[in-house]
């Protein structure tokens, strides 16, 4: 059983949903020969493709003590070929040039890179346009009331906010790159945003009418249910692409890729999507959980995915499905606050997993270079991605 084409066409026929009984067994026996006597799998994971996925993740952790832990044979070999820093069952689940992202928190990387720290907590918040007021100490959010007050309690103290008409004045939360902050809104609705991101809302609703506009970024909303003289009140998310109608569920906006569309996933009850652009046939859909629209300017698409990608960022942890290194280094040029120069024409490397956002940035970096990537880091974040050397020896 050496022949990884013939593991990687049944990875392939197993994730698309083609593999037989039988080639599922074929797969898993390889499998068992390339992992560690003490991990045993049970028939019944073979019916379990994302249970493989994430069984093949711990092997792969629990056999990663160091990045620099002098692993031989297999790994060296497939190294040269594949320049993979992971087992072997890690590229015949994915395929040639993907790599699963498998870092420790306890695992100490040495690189000659200077630390940049990961993002935190921090945000700017204005009234009506106005001054800005520097939130980065207020600590984990912000509450929206009568009092303007943080999550701890503590009141805002800001002559900005005294004296003004709550109903017709408009509050504008911002946050910079590696920054993210959380939000309660004046009807109870939470809402999380992610590095980068702008919404924009009234200090107080009034009675008939919840709206909020999300401005730039990402947004995770978990709307509070409402009513007023015994009737429900919609809630509603707008921009420039599309409008999102909800009574009380939990979704995620991601509008940063303008040349992808605007990402809408519900991850508990249903909402209703509905394009800008009229001339669109379909311009309106409602989606259930474990449902997503795109709208763009082809229209809008409506797919059926696993959430949990999709609403990582906002339980601390980055999550890569197939993704080509040019995500990967957005979602890092947010979070880092970097800025990414490629001497490189084209990569077809792609990564999937999940990485902690609490790390560092040389430990963040380095599955860039357990893949091959070549890069360098000027003046604390300023990174460059290198054109690769040929085949490493």
């Amino acid at each position: 059983m050496n022949d990884i084409n013939r593991y990687r066409e049944l990875a392939s026929k197993w994730l698309n949903g083609s593999i037989t009984e039988v080639e599922k067994e074929e797969f898993l026996t390889w499998y068992k020969a390339h992992v560690d006597e003490q991990i045993n799998i049970p028939p019944s994971f073979a019916k379990d493709e994302r249970a493989l996925k994430q069984r093949i993740l711990s092997n792969v952790q629990a056999s990663m003590q160091s990045p620099y832990n002098g692993k031989t044979g297999k790994i060296r070999a497939l190294k040269k070929k594949l320049r993979a820093a992971a087992a072997i069952i890690t590229l015949a689940v994915l395929g040639a040039g993907s790599y699963y992202l498998a870092i420790q928190k306890t695992a100490e990387v040495h690189t000659s890179l200077e630390d940049v720290n990961p993002g935190k907590n921090k945000a700017f918040l204005s009234l009506n346009d106005g001054p800005v007021i520097d939130l980065q100490e207020g600590g984990q959010g912000l509450v929206i009331g009568e009092e303007l007050h943080y999550t701890d309690g503590t009141i805002l103290e800001s002559e900005l906010f005294n004296n003004v008409d709550s109903e017709s004045s408009f509050v504008t939360l911002s946050t910079p790159r590696g920054g993210e902050y959380q939000l309660e809104l004046s009807d109870g609705t939470r809402v999380w945003l992610n590095a980068a991101s702008s919404i924009r809302f009234p200090r107080k609703f009034n009675k008939n009418k919840r709206e909020v506009e999300l401005l730039a970024g990402e947004a995770f909303f978990d709307v509070a249910a409402y009513s007023q003289d015994g009737k429900k009140v919609s809630f509603f998310v707008k921009n420039d692409e599309q409008l999102v109608e909800v009574l009380g569920t939990q979704f995620n906006i991601n509008a940063y890729d303008k040349k992808l569309g605007i990402v809408t996933t519900v991850a508990e009850g249903s909402v209703s999507v509905k394009s800008n652009n009229k001339s669109y046939r379909y311009a309106r859909m409602v989606l259930a959980v474990g449902m997503q629209t795109i709208v763009n300017e082809k229209g809008v698409t409506k797919y059926q995915v696993d959430p949990e990608p999709f609403l990582a960022w906002k339980e601390g942890y980055f999550y890569f499905n197939d993704a080509n290194i040019y995500t990967v280094l957005q979602a890092f040029e947010r979070w880092y606050d970097i800025d990414v120069n490629y001497e490189i024409v084209r990569s077809d490397d792609l990564f999937y997993g999940k990485l902690p956002k609490n790390v560092t940035l040389d430990k963040a970096l380095y599955i860039l270079k357990t893949a091959g990537v070549h890069f360098e880091l000027n003046n604390g974040r300023q990174l460059t991605i290198k054109n690769k050397e040929s085949d490493e020896k």
